[in-house]
């Protein structure tokens, strides 16, 4: 089972377009996240889907900003106390990145207040 489940896998991958897909949308992401730097992201890091975010520890922590993000329906990981990890699904659709980065600019702004 695991061996025709892994062929089904590198069949799919053989095409490129899960690859492309990951690549423009991660440009999305990061562009969105990006436009955070300066109202409690301090920098981003992402390769494809993947995305780290070094939060202001001065305004939230990691793990703060996660149990936040929790509430709004997004679930992230908190690393090295003020980093969150990001790894939205392959099939995620652009307005769900859209809101999904709404989201954590939503938990930034209410952190600031």
């Amino acid at each position: 089972m695991a061996a025709a489940v892994g062929h089904a896998v590198v069949g799919l991958l053989r095409s490129g377009e899960y690859q492309a897909r990951a690549a423009a949308l991660g440009e999305r992401l990061r562009g969105r996240l990006e436009d955070l730097t300066g109202r409690g992201v301090v920098a981003v890091r992402s390769r494809g889907l993947w995305a780290g975010i070094d939060l202001d520890p001065a305004l939230i922590t990691g793990r703060d900003a996660c149990m936040r993000l929790l509430h709004h329906g997004v679930l992230a990981k908190d690393t090295h106390g003020s980093t969150l990890r990001l790894a939205p699904p392959l099939v995620i659709e652009p307005d769900q990145l859209d809101w999904m980065c709404d989201r954590l600019g939503e938990v930034l702004a209410q952190a600031r207040a």
